[in-house]
């Protein structure tokens, strides 16, 4: 994928906007400007906010959200911006690294990000604005959640349903045929071995780091 040497705004100024200018710029964009809450920014030149980048919206062919989603108070973050996004009716093409695999009959939604390392099984749905880090592995005919990260080196197992808004730590495994609900938070390392609810915490439990136990 190529973005044809297009412009694109990042929304967001810490570490995780490094690694999506680093990926939209292996897709042919360039990328000089940054909106942030902070003028510290990791990527570019610091412009303002969203207020700013409206006014700056005709120097951009599409804007990236690289917020990362490392907790609920990020997730929720993402989602007030997510939807100032869509208001204003902003473009965010999808982002794919071309150190990643994806196989035939993804579905990549608007925003979506896939980071270097990420194996794609055939016919995975990726959500609008989710995120897949590096090394993730998801499987066939998966399903990722609007807004949920699926963090570096978690695997989802094929025919699995991640509810959007959800986040999936490091490590973490959801086996095959699963479905975690929305707003769902699963801990490092975790395994998970049975459905889980919406909204619902899960990590592993103290005296086996291999189950899964709630913790909402």
């Amino acid at each position: 994928m190529t973005g044809g040497g297009k412009n694109l705004a990042l929304i967001g100024g810490g570490g995780f906007s490094k690694e999506i200018a680093e990926v939209a710029q292996l897709c042919g964009y360039t990328i000089a400007s940054t909106y942030s809450t902070a003028p510290q920014v990791a990527v570019g030149r610091y412009r303002g906010y969203l207020d700013d980048l409206l006014v700056d919206r005709a120097e951009y062919d599409g804007v990236a959200l690289a917020v990362g989603g490392v907790s609920r108070a990020a997730i929720q973050a993402r989602a007030e911006i997510i939807a100032w996004l869509d208001r204003h009716a902003l473009p965010c093409p999808p982002l794919v690294s071309p150190h990643a695999i994806v196989s035939q009959g993804v579905a990549l939604g608007a925003g979506a990000f896939v980071a270097h390392g990420v194996i794609v099984n055939l016919d995975a749905r990726l959500g609008r604005f989710s995120v897949l880090n590096t090394g993730a592995i998801i499987g066939h005919d998966a399903e990722i959640g609007d807004n949920t990260t699926i963090s570096p080196a978690a695997f989802i197992g094929g025919r699995c349903t991640i509810g959007g808004y959800s986040l999936v730590g490091p490590l973490a495994k959801v086996l095959q045929g699963l479905k975690v609900g929305e707003r769902a938070m699963i801990g490092v390392g975790c395994t998970v071995l049975r459905s889980v609810a919406d909204g619902a915490t899960i990590w592993p439990k103290p005296d086996n780091p291999l189950a899964a136990s709630d913790q909402a």
